[in-house]
């Protein structure tokens, strides 16, 4: 074929023509901000409010307790969705939940005793679970 021919169809091809994309949410005129240059000082020395609010700032942050983060805790599915609810209904964090009930907690040594005991039980059934999960898994890689 020559080029005159591939020419003329090309020409004879009619495109679909896609109309005008309508965006509610962004305005057709998009204004853009005027930017005034900022002039930056050098600051050979900072001035003494500076160095007087960091310092109040520590001062203020050593009366309170130092944290430390623990590891993931791993709770039965129902109780880590009561407790999330329970924590957000009264905004606050699940982990100064877990604060308070030990600061109150630890108190009372007959409610210790009671609280040791349900956990005791817990965790010889979180115990039984890991076994029966281990073997349902060697079964399993053995057929």
């Amino acid at each position: 074929m020559s080029d005159n021919i591939l020419n003329q169809l090309r020409n004879k091809r009619n495109r679909a023509t896609v109309p005008e994309r309508i965006d509610s949410l962004v305005p057709k005129t998009v204004e853009t901000p005027q930017i005034q240059p900022v002039v930056i000082e050098e600051i050979s020395n900072p001035p003494n409010t500076d160095i007087d609010t960091l310092a109040s700032l520590k001062s203020e942050l050593e009366q309170y307790p130092e944290t430390r983060r623990h590891s993931a805790i791993v709770l039965e599915k129902d109780l880590d969705s009561q407790l999330t609810q329970f924590c957000k209904d009264r905004g606050i964090t699940v982990e100064t939940f877990l604060e308070a009930a030990w600061t109150i907690t630890s108190a009372d040594e007959t409610l210790i005793q009671k609280i040791t005991t349900e956990a005791k039980r817990r965790y010889d059934q979180r115990k039984r679970v890991g076994q029966i999960k281990r073997l349902i898994t060697m079964l399993g890689n053995s057929y």
